[in-house]
Parts: C-alpha cells; sequence; structure tokens
C-alpha cells in the first residue's frame, strides 16, 4: 500500500517570512516529485490560536498576509500518522527549547510535543518510517539530551528514525559524538533548496509580485541583535558611501516574530522600500532577489538572500538576555558552514576604523562574486543530494 505523507512543519506567530518561504519551498518540493497528492501539511498549533490575543482587525490582516495557499491541519494525536510517514520539515521541530515553547499551547491534553515531534509512544512501526529535514539541535547540551521525558523520546527518535538531515554541523556532530550509528547526514536549511532550481519563483505557482523591487538599492533589516543605533546609522552610511547607492528599510517581519523590532524600525533614518509597510511574501523575496546587497542581523534574511543571489553582510550584535545564540550562534554557524565567515561581524565590537574596513572589504565586488558563485556551486550540489535521499525515503 502506497503511504500517504504527513508533512509536520512549525507555526509561526506571526509574520514571518523566513517559516513562511520554508513551507512554500516544501509546497514545491513535494510537487517537482509527484507527492503534493498524497501529502497533508500539519501544524501542532492554529495561527488562530497563536493570533487570539489580537483585536479581531489584527488578527485579520496578519491572516491575510501570512497566508501561502497551504491549507494546514492540526496534528493532535499520533494516530493521524499510523497510515502515514511522518516528514517534519525545517526549524527546531525536535529541540528541547522549542518542546518547551508550545506546551502548554496544545489542546489535547493527553498528548505532549514529545509525543507529536519526537513520536514517543508511537508504533516502532511509524518511527521506522520517520524523515526529518532541516531541522536543527543547535542549542542542545548534555542535560537535555539526558533529561527525561524529553531525553529518553529525543534519542529514540533519533535511532529510529529513518532518515535525519540536520540543517547544521553543530547538530550533526552532537549527534554522531552520541550515536554513531544514527541515520543521519549533513542536510540544509530548508529553504537554501530553491538553489537547486532554475527559477526560485517557481514556488510561487499564482505568481510573484515584483511592485517593490527596485535595483541599485541596498536593503537593510535588523530585529535580532541588541544593537546601538549610532553603530547601525555608521555602519549603513558607509555601505552607502562605498557601494555609491542608497540604503532602504525592508520590512521583512512583523513584532509578533521578532520582538526587538521596535528597537530600530522608523529609527535608522531610513525610507521603507517603495514606502510599503505590510507587503506579503513574494514582493519581499523580488525585492531581496533584486537588491544589490542585504546588511542584517536576521538568520532566515541572510540565508535567503545569499540562495537569492543577493549578498548579505551580517551585523550580529550584543546578545540578548535569555538569547540561546548567545552559547550558539545559528548564523555564525550558517557563515563558517559555508565558508562566509567574512561576511559576519560583531560591529558593536568595531571601532570606527575597523568598521569601515568590514564595510569596504564588503563592497569589493570581485570578492563578492566568488563568493555568491561559491556558494551558488556548493549549496547546489548539496539540494540536490537532499532532494534524492528524501525521495528515496519518502518512496521507498
Amino acid at each position: 500500500m502506497s503511504l500517504n505523507v504527513a508533512l509536520v512543519t512549525a507555526t509561526p506567530p506571526g509574520f514571518n517570512p523566513g517559516m513562511l518561504f520554508s513551507q512554500v519551498v516544501a509546497r514545491s518540493f513535494l510537487e517537482r516529485h509527484g507527492l503534493s497528492r498524497k501529502t497533508i501539511f500539519y501544524r501542532l498549533v492554529s495561527m488562530n490560536q497563536r493570533l487570539s490575543h489580537l483585536e479581531p482587525s489584527e488578527q485579520f490582516a496578519c491572516l491575510a498576509r501570512i497566508d501561502d495557499g497551504i491549507t494546514y491541519h492540526l496534528i493532535e494525536s499520533t494516530d493521524q500518522l499510523k497510515d502515514a510517514i511522518p516528514f517534519y520539515w525545517g526549524d527546531l521541530l525536535h529541540m528541547h527549547q522549542y518542546l518547551n515553547s508550545i506546551r502548554d499551547l496544545i489542546r489535547n491534553g493527553h498528548v505532549t510535543p514529545e509525543n507529536l515531534l519526537l513520536l514517543k509512544d508511537a508504533p516502532d512501526e511509524v518511527l521506522s518510517r520517520a524523515v526529518s529535514f532541516g531541522t536543527t539541535f543547535l542549542f542542545h547540551d548534555a542535560f537535555d539530551i539526558i533529561d527525561n521525558p524529553f531525553g529518553a523520546a529525543f534519542q529514540r527518535f533519533i535511532r529510529g528514525a529513518k532518515r535525519v538531515l540536520p540543517r547544521d554541523m553543530v547538530s550533526l556532530s552532537q549527534i554522531a559524538a552520541m550515536l554513531p550509528q544514527a541515520p543521519m547526514s549533513l542536510g540544509l536549511d530548508a529553504t537554501q533548496l530553491v538553489c537547486r532550481m532554475e527559477n526560485w519563483r517557481d514556488v510561487f505557482p499564482e505568481g510573484t509580485d515584483t511592485s517593490i523591487a527596485v535595483a541599485d538599492v541596498g536593503l537593510c533589516y535588523f530585529a535580532r541583535g541588541n544593537h546601538t543605533v549610532e553603530n547601525l546609522k555608521n555602519a549603513i552610511a558607509l555601505l552607502s558611501l562605498n557601494f555609491a547607492m542608497p540604503v532602504r528599510w525592508l520590512p521583512w517581519g512583523d513584532r509578533l516574530s521578532f520582538p526587538h523590532l521596535g528597537d530600530y524600525e522608523g529609527k535608522l533614518g531610513l525610507e521603507t522600500l517603495a514606502g510599503v509597510m505590510k507587503p506579503r511574501l513574494s514582493a519581499l523575496l523580488e525585492a531581496v532577489a533584486k537588491a544589490a546587497f542585504v546588511v542584517t542581523d536576521t538568520y532566515h534574511l541572510a540565508v535567503i538572500a545569499w540562495s537569492l543571489g543577493t549578498p548579505a553582510l551580517t551585523l550580529r550584535g550584543r546578545h540578548w538576555e535569555g538569547d540561546f545564540n548567545a552559547v550558539v550562534d545559528k548564523r555564525y554557524i550558517f557563515h563558517v558552514q559555508h565558508g562566509l565567515q567574512d561576511f559576519f561581524h560583531d560591529e558593536g565590537a568595531a571601532d570606527k576604523h575597523q568598521l569601515d574596513q568590514i564595510v569596504r572589504r564588503f563592497a569589493e565586488y570581485d570578492r563578492i562574486d566568488k563568493a555568491l558563485a561559491w556558494y551558488k556551486k556548493n549549496v547546489s550540489a548539496r539540494a540536490q543530494w537532499c532532494e534524492q535521499q528524501l525521495i528515496q525515503a519518502l518512496k521507498d
């Protein structure tokens, strides 16, 4: 009997373009390989529930903006997976910190995140079909792994799943050291699969919105790090000077997904791109693809920019209290993993001369072209391999 695919993905807290793009890339992957008609998309939490604290008009506007054309069902029991291949796609789905963050949002009081995301108590037959791609365990330490009930469920999942392809080398090395026989290989961030497509716009069957896409402009978005506004203004001025073009604010995400956005939006002296404050996902991606460069502190914006062929300079800033990135910074891991360390900096630790040197090096077009070519070549090859592994696991 041919089994259906149950694709499980995270529910964004609001308008989060990185998470949304990951999901439309999943749809495209399934369509390209003839699996879309036998796949059901699942979330653990509905968007209505995530947005229930908003006023009705705000909730309606947010729901309209995040609509990606995919129908999502709630997964509330592993019984829904008994005749399906559990396919976990992207984000932090198996990480202890993420499971704790959504524990109180699960509607069914008889199940836990461990049941749904690690298949705790599910039959071995179901677990043996499970496939995981683009996830990360980056913030785990030994105490997470030995913690019960999480630790036991996590180890059972890693040992028993059919294929696990985490997005980063730290996750892979942690598990390889703990479980050397685990069925794991290095994957990619789910959004990077567009690197093997001839045209990334094909992930939008309805077409894309080019209304705010402008050439000969740099784009700026800060919402993750703890920055000094003056330092950012200096960096932006230097970028504008060295590239001989204006820098515009890119309205990448909202304050539900990026709580520190209010510290920078409207405070850097920048015009918003095309004057539009709430563009939809495809419009933002077109803007990034056409821009000369991006400067940001946001993981997915940097990953997506490089994947669309636009160089990104990541200025991380200091870490906020309680930020897990202070222990292992996922942005740094991405840059190291792809040989892009020279495009990742802490502007807060740089004096004016050092900041000028960082920007000057970033603005060297020959270096940018070489870095983009290197990234495209290697990520395209890795994406092709990942897709082959996933299709084999899903169709066997």
